[in-house]
């Protein structure tokens, strides 16, 4: 089979894969967004609110950083024993990593409760002591939610790992369902109080709905904790490292907050729900590094060089292809977006107008986070996590720094254009350090595409921001079903001029998936 041959094999299997965990994905983060926006109706965006999502970040800043590092050391050590046809012995590695994961994160949460006041003060120094003391309650709810989301992800790699995506990119989905019911159900009731008992309730749920998969899969679980296994020794000197490189953004999230405590109630917020608007174009980012990672480990095992390279290339096409233009029309319509997702209830136009200028300057660097996943996941897959984390470090000083600086004259988006700049640096920085151990990765090449893309998006923009302004002065977007009308209109116009565009501008991702999908007839 010739190259070309190859490349259009791989690049459909990582394709086929990624629109099946998009679909699923797009389930599951739709419901985030009811998720956020009933939390938003009922209780808006207040000291109450600020409370629950500081409380809320302790555990989960480390069962997000925790859960991806299980599943990014998993996923290529599983693989590499599938590959070889070992199945026993891989299931015995992964049982062993499993039951140290349970102990490690039984033990986190003891001491994570015990250490909660002392953590929320850390977090945000700026709430008074009666804050202090309702978020350490709030915490202390949640905190156990760690064992269930961290063995969760872990079992999630290894479905990955073999090829099962369907299940665990729907977990998440069932989680949401728990917290809205919560919301709905506990919520009048007994206030953010219940709505931490129904988040608690969702992680228990990740982690049972995937554990029938694992039986269809074969694994076999055996309860051991062998230390001894190479395989064992090997994932428990990355974890440290990958851990710290993936807490990256996590760490972005917590100095917004830290910042953001001295600033007016509500904003921390503001920033939080204008980064999980993100969500939305992130489904593409998370389905494209989840179909493309295991591809990606078992080039390394099979020593293909050149198809990791093709591999890293299709990656990061598909995903910049996907989100420069996302990236700029949800800058062109932020504010009906925020309106859409949030705007009901307790949450009034005042708090619109904050995450959707926290939501603009977190739009900025988004397409370089979203490269940083799949740059990442290609360091990992060849067992480097030491160039992730000191690039990630050097992001984080920058990020601080940024903050600091940008504060006092924009407020929390200020903040968010921190993360922006940060994760920028961090991309440019991946990419030069790639070039030694991948020299087949291009970097004009690279740079010509997304400035095609990039030119395509701008077209794009001005003329959804003209079509935009036009309908406003015809739909009442205040009403729910214009403004539904007004954001179908502006996104299917802006669809149509970005494909137009970009075929004018010969942008090769384009022409490969028209060629897909016509051979896909």
């Amino acid at each position: 089979m010739d190259i070309e041959a190859k490349t259009s094999a791989a690049g459909e299997t990582v394709a086929r894969a990624a629109v099946v965990i998009m679909v699923v994905t797009l389930v599951s983060r739709l419901l985030g967004f009811v998720r956020d926006a009933a939390i938003a109706a009922a209780f808006g965006a207040t000291g109450a609110t600020d409370a629950y999502l500081v409380a809320y970040t302790l555990p989960n800043s480390l069962q997000a950083v925790l859960g991806v590092a299980f599943v990014t050391v998993i996923v290529p050590v599983v693989t590499a024993y599938l590959v070889r046809g070992q199945r026993e012995e891989g299931w015995h590695v992964a049982s062993a990593v499993l039951n140290w994961t349970g102990l490690v994160l039984a033990v986190m949460t003891a001491v994570g409760m015990g250490l909660a006041p002392w953590m929320v003060r850390l977090i945000a120094p700026g709430f008074t002591p009666e804050e202090v003391l309702f978020t350490t309650h709030l915490t202390r709810i949640m905190f156990p939610s760690i064992i269930f989301m961290g063995t969760g992800m872990f079992i999630s790699g290894i479905l990955n790992a073999g090829r099962f995506f369907t299940v665990p990119a729907m977990a998440t989905g069932v989680a949401n369902v728990v917290i809205i019911l919560a919301v709905l159900a506990l919520g009048p009731h007994f206030y953010m109080e219940g709505v931490a008992w129904g988040t608690l309730a969702g992680f228990v749920g990740f982690l049972l709905v995937q554990l029938p998969n694992l039986k269809a899969m074969g694994f076999r679980y055996s309860f051991t904790f062998d230390r001894k296994h190479p395989a064992v020794r090997r994932v428990a000197l990355l974890i440290g490292p990958v851990f710290l490189a993936v807490s990256v953004n996590q760490v972005y999230l917590a100095m917004n907050r830290f910042f953001a405590s001295g600033l007016e109630r509500g904003l921390i917020t503001a920033l939080d729900l204008g980064n999980r608007a993100l969500n939305l174009p992130g489904i593409f980012v998370y389905a494209v590094y989840t179909a493309t990672f295991p591809a990606l480990a078992e080039q390394v095992v099979r020593r293909d060089r050149e198809g990791l390279t093709r591999t890293l290339n299709q990656g990061l096409g598909m995903m910049l292809l996907a989100i420069i233009p996302a990236s700029v029309g949800m800058m062109v319509l932020r504010e009906p977006v925020v309106s859409l997702l949030y705007q009901r209830g307790a949450f009034d136009q005042q708090a619109t107008w904050a995450t959707a200028t926290a939501l603009l300057y977190f739009l900025v660097g988004f397409p370089a986070q979203a490269a940083n996943q799949v740059l990442n996941r290609t360091f990992y897959a060849m067992e480097d996590a030491g160039t992730p984390v000191k690039v990630g470090l050097v992001s984080v000083l920058l990020n601080a720094g940024l903050s600091l600086a940008l504060l006092p004259g924009m407020g929390h988006g200020g903040l968010a254009l921190s993360n922006s700049l940060a994760a920028i640096a961090n991309t440019v920085i991946l990419l030069l350090a790639l070039r030694k151990p991948l020299p087949g990765v291009s970097l004009p090449r690279l740079f010509v595409s997304v400035l095609r893309v990039g030119v395509a998006s701008l077209v794009m923009g001005a003329i959804t921001f003209l079509g935009a302004g036009w309908l406003e002065g015809i739909l009442d977007t205040g009403r729910l079903g214009q403004l539904l009308v007004f954001l179908a209109i502006t996104v299917a116009l802006g669809a149509a001029v970005f494909i137009a565009a970009s075929l004018a501008l010969r942008v090769e991702e384009v022409r490969s998936l028209r060629r897909l999908i016509r051979r896909a007839r």
